[in-house]
């Protein structure tokens, strides 16, 4: 009887093509193209493999590939198609395959957008097996047929434009696969405790796991909705996460600009001892952009990062990281900052080949390096401290100078060349605390 039936072509034979084959076979004999040789694996499950050409020959063919080859594959087969012929493709976006396809394939050839919400895992034990059903171009009397079959296998069809597939998609399949795949990053596993709404959530891991990581991939990647989920996936988590380090509980880290030796440290240590926040942890972040990073993850509680000099005039680089950054500024100090210029022990003054330093300290100490090394080139650094550090390791040349607090020649076992080199004597500079954005309880 199987040789009576019609032929049906299928490209693709990956587990969900492969599922599609046997779902098709109780109506159809499938004809089992790929672009691997499964002809093995096609002839032993009891269907003809044949060549893209053969395929391609029969009146329906099924588009089973993954989402990332089907533009290339409609180019391919667009000349191999002819009036008529229904093409159905069974993935998991559709407003890119829709379009592609109409751009790709012939006006006489007939479009049928599918989405299966389900597969070889979930066909046999889930009850409410749905089908988006987008009937892009197609005569009545096909659509309906297919109507039918759909619905033989116990499908309950959707009809929605494309869009709106997508839309929807990405805040449920879309996100479920996302979330499956970061506790799967986190190696989440079972456990002696383990509640009953756990073992549903790390049943979900395991099934959206078991699909390929280009699966994955494309259903993400291909979806014009995943920017505006993962935006808002991203913000919900920052909500969360603020409700439980709440901006009034006591700072357990505390995260500054620079390094030891820094300025920032010692804007972080005098911040620490005002506020009587005792011996907490700092962490040095070096730039300001780290510190905004460093708060947003959850790495550091406050942020304290330089704003303004008195001669050196705003820090564009914190300017430009608050900007980009989520949080609030809790409150605001100065301190008197003095710049040194320090070289390695033993070097003269007049051997000095370089000034390095961060542009602030360039900037505050310009009278100076005017009238006394004009000669020489003026390199900007990350940080000052950074700067004094990179001279200890040997990572500049051994008659560089470089501007930095006292400290950090103490720290770095360098030579204080020449103390309050800077063009203000009252030279402030203000620092700003950060915190996270959080809700009240």
């Amino acid at each position: 009887m199987g040789r009576n039936k019609q032929k049906i072509g299928i490209i693709g034979f990956g587990r969900f093509g492969a599922l599609l084959a046997d779902l098709l076979s109780s109506d159809y004999q499938p004809i089992i193209t790929d672009e691997r040789d499964l002809s093995g694996q096609a002839q032993s499950s009891g269907y003809p493999w044949a060549n893209l050409e053969t395929v391609m020959e029969q009146q329906t063919v099924f588009l089973a590939v993954p989402i990332s080859r089907m533009e290339s594959l409609l180019k391919e087969i667009s000349p191999l198609s002819r009036p008529g012929q229904v093409l159905i493709d069974v993935a998991s976006v559709k407003t890119r395959i829709r379009d592609w396809m109409i751009a790709e394939l012939p006006s006489t050839v007939q479009i049928l957008n599918t989405h299966p919400m389900f597969g070889p895992d979930s066909y046999k034990r889930d009850r409410d097996l749905r089908m988006v059903f987008c009937p892009t171009r197609i005569d009545g009397v096909t659509e309906s047929n297919w109507r039918n079959i759909f619905e033989s296998w116990g499908c309950r069809l959707i009809d929605l434009e494309v869009e709106d597939h997508d839309r929807l998609a990405a805040r449920s399949q879309g996100i479920t696969h996302f979330v499956g795949r970061v506790m799967k990053g986190m190696d989440i596993q079972s456990t002696a405790v383990d509640t009953h709404g756990f073992r549903q959530v790390h049943h979900v891991v395991e099934q959206t796991c078991q699909d390929t990581e280009e699966l994955f991939h494309d259903l993400q990647y291909y979806n014009p909705y995943t920017p505006e989920m993962l935006t808002d996936f991203s913000r919900s988590v920052h909500a969360v996460k603020a409700r439980v380090y709440r901006p009034d509980s006591p700072p357990e880290v505390i995260g500054y600009q620079g390094i030891p030796g820094s300025f920032s440290e010692e804007a972080a240590r005098n911040y620490m001892k005002e506020e009587k926040l005792g011996d907490i942890d700092t962490k040095p972040c070096l730039t300001s952009r780290n510190v905004m990073e460093s708060l947003y993850t959850y790495e550091i509680d406050r942020g304290i990062i330089a704003m303004e000099n008195a001669r050196g005039g705003v820090v564009h680089e914190s300017i430009h990281a608050l900007a980009k950054a989520r949080c609030k500024v809790r409150s605001m100090f100065h301190i008197q900052v003095n710049q040194c210029l320090i070289t390695k022990a033993g070097v003269d003054p007049k051997e000095i080949s370089e000034v390095r330093s961060h542009p602030q300290a360039l900037k505050q100490c310009s009278r100076f390096l005017r009238e006394n090394f004009t000669e020489v080139p003026h390199i900007e650094a990350e940080d000052t401290a950074e700067a004094a550090r990179k001279l200890h390791r040997g990572e500049y040349s051994d008659t560089t100078a470089v501007i930095a607090p006292a400290r950090a020649a103490e720290l770095y076992e360098l030579n204080v060349s020449q103390f309050g080199i800077q063009d203000l004597k009252d030279n402030k500079t203000l620092f700003l605390v950060v915190e996270r954005t959080g809700t009240s309880i």
